[in-house]
């Protein structure tokens, strides 16, 4: 049957007019977009520094004590063995508060979770200065544990909550640089303070600081719906680009039980792990290994300790970057960042060199690459995980259980370390081991994190 002219008619005149309201949303979207700014630009880029001094002063806190383990071993006459299980010890209650604070991201709101952690963390630092033996500075650990577990999960929610897919890489960046950046500002400022006010108040004065962090949290921060200092046109933006505020999950353990049944799941959280062993190794023995190994004066390994950190502050940012721009968006939904998170896996295993290399600083390169590499790798593998999680009320909680893979190897770090240095009277072995575990999280995150974390459909349940 021949169309009816009338109809034609009305088609023709409707195509101009859809035409011009595809014309009119999409120049919408670009104003929208261009009064929001950029990370750099818009006001958003306050809640990244927010972000980078929580964990710059997090990792801070938790490597004062690695600055200061070689005056405060001799003062307790503690062996290496005794050592790498103190270095260990705020680990073990760190990895048991990474899901609940996790969980509270996703239900009470990283506002009040960032606050009380911070508080934790913060008195039991300073409590660390005030220990009389080896017991009491095992609880103050143990507490500063409790405290900074959240710390990672409420930064990975906080970035789903205020920045767009592609500004994820970049800001993850920014927070995972406060990782690195810690250490390498408290080596030479710690190593300063133990030596002229006594190891007791370089913890006193460097937990002190965490609670100047959450008065201005608390004055400044929120969601970007209820932030009165944000633009309306950032504001827009942000609530259209990252799904608002909806509703809280009603059970923590479906939403537990719906990730941990995944093998996407255990493949990030696999690659977390075998990074952060490494990682973690240079946290607490890298000062030891420089003074022992070395044979360092403690400034002089304090130096060699801050210059590879502040190296991988500053790369790990350009590299997140890179990660933001050189993919799409779509691309990023189904886990393409990691491509370059096999790269940087890949170099990191330069620490395999460290023992075979003489030369001061060649040792200063090396360690150099490793920790920008192992930095990149952990920080592309934090996106990739929000990219993967398409629920957004799932984001605290994949994150615990993505910082939980990382810390149950990084458990083991300090004391197989110590165990080594006890047993052989050399670092060389465990060098070896951790770049074979390096290996293996590479495996790990080619062959197991294929598939998104949706739970839409069952063809996204692989």
């Amino acid at each position: 049957m021949p169309p009816d002219h009338n109809d034609m008619n009305a088609d023709l005149a409707l195509a101009p007019t859809s035409a011009a309201m595809n014309r009119a949303n999409s120049d919408g979207c670009t104003a929208l977009h261009a009064s929001a700014g950029s990370l750099w630009s818009g006001r958003r880029r306050y809640v990244a520094l927010f972000l980078f001094t929580n964990l710059f002063i997090n990792y801070m806190d938790r490597s004062t004590l690695s600055i200061a383990a070689p005056v405060i071993a001799e003062r307790f006459h503690w062996h290496p063995e005794r050592m790498g299980l103190l270095f260990s010890s705020f680990l073990w209650t760190y990895w048991l508060g990474l899901i609940p604070w996790g969980a509270m991201c996703d239900r009470v709101g990283t506002r009040k979770v960032n606050s009380i952690s911070a508080t934790i963390w913060s008195l039991s630092a300073m409590l660390t200065g005030a220990a009389v033996g080896f017991v009491s500075m095992f609880g103050s650990r143990l507490m500063l544990g409790i405290g900074e577990s959240a710390s990672f999960p409420s930064s990975g929610k906080v970035v789903r909550q205020w920045f767009p897919i592609r500004e994820r890489g970049l800001a993850t960046a920014i927070f995972n640089a406060g990782t690195f950046a810690g250490p390498a500002v408290s080596a030479p400022l710690v190593a300063w303070l133990v030596l002229h006010t006594g190891w007791r108040m370089s913890f006193v004065i460097t937990g002190a600081s965490g609670l100047i962090w959450v008065a201005l949290w608390i004055a400044f921060f929120e969601t970007p719906a209820r932030a009165p200092w944000l633009s309306e046109g950032e504001r827009n933006y942000l609530l259209a680009e990252t799904g608002g505020e909806a509703e809280h999950s009603k059970s923590a353990r479906a939403d537990l039980l719906h990730l941990l049944g995944r093998k996407t799941m255990w493949g990030l959280l696999l690659t977390q792990g075998c990074c952060a062993y490494t990682m973690n190794l240079f946290l607490f023995w890298l000062p030891s290994y420089l003074t022992s190994a070395r044979n360092m004066s403690l400034m002089k390994a304090s130096w060699f300790t801050a210059v590879p950190y502040l190296v991988a502050a500053v790369l790990g940012i350009l590299i997140g970057r890179l990660s933001d721009v050189a993919i799409t968006a779509e691309a990023m939904k189904q886990g393409k960042r990691r491509t370059l998170l096999i790269v940087f896996i890949l170099l990191s295993t330069v620490v395999l060199l460290v023992n075979a290399v003489r030369g001061e600083r060649l040792v200063l390169i090396l360690i150099s690459v490793a920790l920008t590499a192992i930095s990149s790798a952990l920080t592309l593998n934090i996106a990739m995980t929000n990219d993967l999680v398409w629920d957004h009320q799932m984001a605290g909680t994949a994150m615990g259980i993505l910082i939980l893979g990382g810390i149950s190897f990084s458990l083991a770090a300090p004391i197989v370390t110590g165990y080594i240095v006890e047993k052989t009277g050399r670092f060389d072995s465990a060098f070896y081991f951790a770049g074979a575990l390096l290996f293996l999280g590479m495996l790990a995150s080619i062959l197991m994190t294929q598939q998104p974390l949706s739970f839409a459909s069952p063809e996204a349940a692989a």
